[in-house]
């Protein structure tokens, strides 16, 4: 029997209750609030500064860092991190060019093949190879060190000079032309993205929603959470590319359920109480604790990623755990405001429920479950040796797509010039002998192609004070002398992390702990150190902090095992496919696919085992674990299919690699998390049955 809207003046209501009354009588101010906030956000997140170095986010005591920036403050520049290539200029262009490169803003430094032989004398007479690793027959080759800051704009003005001096061909690559191409490309990669996760959530919503008009009362508060959420991602000073790539789409998968589930237990709600203020106040005060228990899983499993002390995933976890908030926020506070707003859209546009009876579904898979669990328990075995044993890619050398503009640039010096990376040991000045003798070491190493320093330009015998000014500030400054080594490997690899392991043992032996080695590889191999030893924090805070919510939430010590249990070993099979494919991993994806498929399946999780145990309660094990499949298999489909074609969104329109990469581990995460809760978490719950019971505290079962 339906009660009277008298029932809101009762006193002896929850306290809870008789606030979500007063707070709707103040629904249009905080529609209001929303939308003011709203507007803040979006004219705020144009201010928000985008990180595209992988290294920038290196602890500040990793020796690499400390290295970059003791050279930065010593000589005023850091290493080269660009490769101009430029075709059709002669010799008397091409010094031309060297020159008023050298006088554009931004450009801190010039190499060329006028610094390392004398170009006034004929070419012939010097060193072949010395001469064929910056000239070829079509142009000059130039190493420059650009400030990051004005990256866009100086390479801007250093194609235009190159092309004003009649280079016929421009190209560019190296550590900052890479970070460039990925900034023009983002701004409109998220916009493409944006769109088509917005076009799948409709679509899917559409199938599983009852009234044409709900997905826009279910984007409306999840948009203000991503607005919100991107606008005040401006208080952090900065956020990594890969935050700002994914943080918004994952956002809107992850968080689309709470408000789905709010609506659903609205409409519930209708059914008991006539007045629809009266129906909301009970939704919002039974879905609080719900909706926070859901939520409060999610954002530990972001914010476990925090625990790391690589940047990019500290960064990544506070937007995501942030965002996870505000939507919590939004839908908890917003959405209600909405529904009663457009209740009489929502009732005009009802239409049939166009997704089947999964029943039929659930009969198959109870008579399957058995057999499947155990296909299931064989394959996670080898998957989790397997996931240990992926190859992995650890900086962002393969960002950029070989397709693109950028790459095909990439490809052509390299062609032409073969790869390369320039490094700088600093050492103590005046330690000429020692100098001396490993500029000797490190010349006899294979993948050196050059060294230069004070004892190659001027000698170990010449006094520093007649050295010319110009010639000694390249090389000793502020008491540090810089030894500069030409190699000929690119990124990482074996030969690549083996060479910085031995660059820093030569420098080791002559110089003891009083050195430093810069460079993009020893950035590289010191974010391989860290990235390792942020891995077993990490899984240790999302399993805790996920299982002790879960504990509190089902007052039980075995629930939690069970359901991290399918989950896991849905993660052991996403991760364990590039190993069997042979395909390296970007390890950031490694690390925070854990984090995020965890996060996101434990939602699934969550509805599945209400549902069970609420029909436990009235029915034995297999009953339960039926038509749990039966009636959460709707809510999860729905969550799970919008993470799933976010995921292939953002693999397919990404030229990122990395991010492209990140959308493959999230479609394939959550594929594999929707199909464990249906083919093996059920099969769980009842094989457990018992230790469930007495495991579990004030939890009603049916016995027969």
């Amino acid at each position: 029997m339906k009660q009277s809207p008298i029932a809101r003046t009762d006193q002896r209501d929850p306290l809870a209750l008789r606030f979500s009354r007063a707070f709707l009588r103040h629904r249009r101010l905080v529609i209001a609030l929303f939308a003011v906030a709203t507007v803040l956000g979006a004219l705020a997140i144009p201010s928000v500064k985008v990180n595209y170095s992988m290294t920038d986010y290196l602890p500040a005591d990793s020796p690499s860092t400390k290295a970059l920036d003791t050279m930065q403050n010593a000589f005023g520049s850091g290493i080269p991190n660009v490769r101009l290539y430029a075709e059709g200029i002669d010799q008397a262009a091409a010094s031309q060019l060297a020159a008023d490169l050298a006088d554009l803003t931004g450009v801190d430094e010039v190499m060329w093949l006028g610094t390392q032989v004398d170009t006034a004398e004929p070419l012939e007479l010097a060193d072949a190879d010395t001469v064929s690793a910056w000239k070829t027959d079509d142009g000059y080759l130039y190493q420059l060190v650009v400030d990051e800051a004005q990256g866009q704009a100086t390479l801007d003005a250093v194609r235009a000079c190159a092309a004003d001096h009649g280079a016929s061909r421009v190209s560019l690559a190296g550590d900052l032309a890479s970070t460039v191409a990925m900034q023009q490309s983002t701004a409109q990669e998220i916009r493409l993205i944006m769109a088509s996760a917005v076009a799948i959530v409709v679509a899917i919503l559409l199938l599983t929603s009852h009234s044409w008009f709900e997905p826009v009362v279910f984007l409306i508060p999840i948009g203000v959470a991503i607005v919100l959420n991107m606008g005040s991602n401006l208080v952090m000073g900065e956020i990594s590319f890969v935050s700002q790539i994914c943080g918004a789409i994952l956002q809107l998968a992850v968080s689309m359920d709470y408000a789905i589930v709010f609506l659903h237990r609205f409409r519930n709600m209708q059914h008991e109480f006539a007045d629809p203020v009266e129906a909301m106040a009970h939704c919002m005060q039974r879905s609080f604790s719900i909706e926070l228990s859901s939520g409060g899983v999610t954002f530990f499993g972001f914010l476990a990623l925090t625990v790391m002390r690589f940047g990019i995933g500290v960064n990544l976890g506070i937007v995501l755990a942030k965002g996870i908030a505000l939507s919590f926020v939004s839908v908890i506070f917003l959405m209600p405001c909405l529904i009663l707003a457009t209740l009489p859209v929502l009732d005009r546009f009802e239409h049939r429920y166009l997704v089947p009876s999964l029943e039929g579904v659930a009969n198959g898979i109870q008579r399957g479950a058995a057999p499947v669990a155990v296909i299931i328990a064989l394959i996670a075995i080898p998957c989790y040796i397997a996931e240990d044993r992926t190859s992995f890619i650890y900086g962002s050398g393969d960002a950029i797509s070989a397709a693109s503009e950028a790459g095909q640039e990439q490809q052509r010096i390299e062609d032409a010039f073969g790869a390369a990376e320039t490094w700088v040991v600093m050492v103590p000045e005046g330690q000429w002998s020692h100098e001396n003798a490993l500029v000797e070491r490190l010349r006899a190493l294979d993948h050196v192609d050059g060294v230069t320093s004070y004892v190659t330009v001027a000698g170990a015998a010449m006094p520093v004070e007649v050295v010319p000014e110009d010639t000694l500030s390249q090389v000793v400054s502020h008491g540090w002398s810089r030894i500069v080594v030409t190699t000929d490997v690119d990124g990482e690899g074996e030969d690549t992390f083996a060479l910085v392991e031995t660059v820093r043992d030569a420098a080791a032996q002559e110089y003891g702990d009083d050195y430093l080695l810069a460079g993009n590889a020893a950035s590289i191999y010191d974010l391989r150190d860290t990235v390792h030893q942020d891995s077993t924090p990490v899984k240790l805070f999302t399993m805790a902090s996920i299982g002790i919510v879960l504990a509190l939430m089902f007052r039980s010590i075995s629930i939690p095992f069970l359901i991290l249990a399918a989950i896991e070993v849905s993660i052991w099979m996403n991760l364990a496919i590039p190993y069997f494919t042979g395909d390296a991993l970007s390890y950031i994806g490694y690390l925070v696919i854990d984090s995020v498929q965890t996060g996101a399946a434990v939602d699934y999780a969550i509805v599945l085992a209400r549902e069970y145990f609420d029909r436990r309660q009235h029915g034995d094990a297999a009953g339960a674990s039926r038509d749990a499949v039966a009636y959460a298999g709707v809510p999860i489909l729905t969550s799970a299919s919008i993470l799933v074609l976010a995921g292939l969104s953002i693999q397919l329109i990404s030229t990122n690699q990395i991010i492209s990469q990140l959308g493959m581990l999230i479609f394939r995460g959550a594929l594999l998390s929707g199909l464990m809760m249906f083919l093996f978490l059920p099969f769980l719950f009842r094989l457990f049955d018992r230790v469930v019971q007495k495991t579990s505290f004030c939890l009603k079962v049916w016995r027969p």
